[in-house]
């Protein structure tokens, strides 16, 4: 299981994120599969180290989120009880339950790197069908978590579609983090009267954080004017791309909110202070027209580490953030989407 730094508050939400994730997982699959008459058998299907696993995870979240672990089996239950209600899941009995998520090894493959729980109906002809459920477990009116990827393979990645130019804005993107992240190394090191040498070496690692939120407000300025810096780039060739084949880019986009598979489903489950708010049931139809003219492209607010790509019926946020620390120049990109209110739309 992963050793963490308890002075580390990056490392610290990152963990307790996996772990709520997985075990939010298991417990709605449990749900689920206890609703549908098919307990002993989802039970039987767990890996063997499953046990294990388990204890980990609710330590963990013990440790630091107690109340909310008192209310996971509650909130699981709730979303459990409402995909039972679905429309998809009307032949109870033909139904039964799997957690993929991170608890199970899968190859790399956008259908299961997006999947959480599959839903196996079997079929009057002895066949079966599978459904993708991904589950998002969301603090209420904030933004849910949908991809994260390196900045320096994220543009050739994810809008391979629109051909050479792609990999040609990449190559100009990780020059451009590169220099920026020389740009603010030259001006750290000027503030403690040394010379930056192209890393952040024991000149700095022995006297200074490495972490952004623990530097003193003028340092943390210049880091933050860094991300900054690079989301415009982003947002700059994301632009260019749109401009250049509206269509591709529209598709592209898909799988950075979470659809890279268009017959998943998603389940937002919103809470407050640990409490259900509200549970959100999307399909790929639910959320896209297929009308490239639906999208804008936002400008950054100043200072800002994000933008806005708004859509008819949600906003997806695309910000840069260090992987962990600052001192290196290993960014990535997270997505993100938040439904609109009628008064939005």
């Amino acid at each position: 299981m992963k050793k963490i730094d308890p002075n580390n508050q990056l490392q610290i939400e990152s963990l307790l994120n996996e772990c709520k994730g997985n075990l939010f997982e298991f417990l709605v699959a449990q749900s689920l599969s206890r609703r549908f008459k098919k307990e002993d058998l989802f039970l039987i299907s767990l890996p063997r180290d499953f046990r294990g696993r388990l204890q980990f995870y609710e330590e963990t979240i013990r440790e630091f989120d107690s109340d909310l672990l008192k209310n996971l089996p509650i909130l699981a239950n709730s979303v459990a009880e409402k995909l039972e209600n679905h429309p998809l899941f009307k032949n109870k009995s033909h139904f039964s339950f799997s957690v993929i998520g991170k608890m199970v090894a899968t190859n790399d493959n956008s259908v299961w790197n997006e999947t959480d729980i599959v839903a196996i109906e079997e079929l009057e002809d002895g066949s079966s069908k599978k459904y993708f459920i991904s589950l998002k477990l969301t603090k209420d009116h904030s933004y849910t978590n949908t991809k994260s990827a390196g900045i320096k393979s994220f543009i050739e990645k994810y809008f391979t579609t629109l051909g050479p130019e792609a990999a040609v804005f990449q190559k100009k993107l990780n020059l451009e983090v590169d220099e920026s992240f020389h740009m603010m190394g030259h001006k750290l090191y000027t503030m403690i009267d040394q010379e930056f040498k192209g890393s952040f070496d024991a000149r700095w690692s022995q006297s200074y954080t490495e972490l952004p939120g623990e530097l003193p407000d003028e340092m943390k300025e210049v880091v933050y004017l860094n991300y900054s810096r690079v989301a415009q780039k982003v947002r700059e060739f994301l632009g260019a791309l749109h401009k250049s084949d509206p269509q591709k880019f529209y598709q592209s986009l898909h799988a950075l909110c979470g659809f890279g598979n268009p017959d998943i489903i998603q389940v937002h489950c919103f809470h407050q202070n640990a409490q259900l708010k509200d549970i959100l049931i999307k399909a790929h139809g639910d959320l896209f027209s297929n009308d490239p003219a639906e999208i804008v492209v936002k400008e950054l607010n100043s200072g800002a580490s994000s933008f806005d790509i708004a859509f008819k019926k949600f906003v997806l946020q695309i910000r840069v953030k260090p992987m962990n620390k600052f001192t290196t120049a290993a960014y990535k990109i997270n997505c993100s989407i938040k439904m609109k209110g009628a008064s939005d739309e």
